[in-house]
């Protein structure tokens, strides 16, 4: 039994690293980890991860959700971009993590979606507004957002990793 035990959660901890690394991509890697360590309780009967656990874990991916939102919105409006800049930000970030994921594997994906979000927020801005500084500006507040929602989401990530593996084996 042990023997199984054992690859099982090399496994689900593969997995959840997984979920961790969807998350510069700007998808679901918080959820898709609550997803995992369900999958792992329901497995166990719910005996190694409880609903107690559960619980919390939903409710820390409500939280990097809440975070992800606030970062984003806040660090944007502060420098006046529009809701424009801010949506394409969003959508250039995917872009520019997928066209530059092969170079290195994780870092490239974290430069592309970076800078995709300081060009998509910056170059809809100009397009918006007609003024280079002003788009800068919302490019600059947009790209730390960014940064902040990807390093808090990836934070509370490591968090759902941790205390679903505590579960298992503790």
């Amino acid at each position: 039994m042990i023997a199984l035990r054992i690859p099982g959660i090399i496994a689900l901890t593969l997995a959840m690293i997984a979920g961790l690394y969807l998350i510069i991509f700007g998808l679901p890697g918080t959820w898709i980890i609550l997803g995992l360590a369900i999958i792992a309780a329901a497995i166990t009967g719910f005996h190694k991860i409880t609903w107690v656990i559960i619980l919390i874990l939903i409710g820390l991916a409500l939280l990097a959700e809440l975070i992800e939102f606030l970062a984003g919105y806040l660090g944007a409006r502060a420098k006046g971009a529009s809701r424009w800049a801010s949506l394409s930000a969003i959508v250039f970030s995917f872009i520019g993590a997928i066209l530059l994921s092969g170079f290195p594997p994780v870092l490239g994906s974290l430069i592309g979606a970076f800078l995709g979000a300081f060009l998509g927020a910056a170059v809809v801005e100009y397009i918006i507004k007609k003024e280079w500084k002003q788009a800068r500006r919302a490019g600059i507040a947009v790209l730390f957002g960014r940064v902040v929602a990807i390093i808090s989401k990836v934070a509370v990530g490591v968090a759902m990793i941790v205390i679903t593996l505590y579960g298992l084996i503790g």
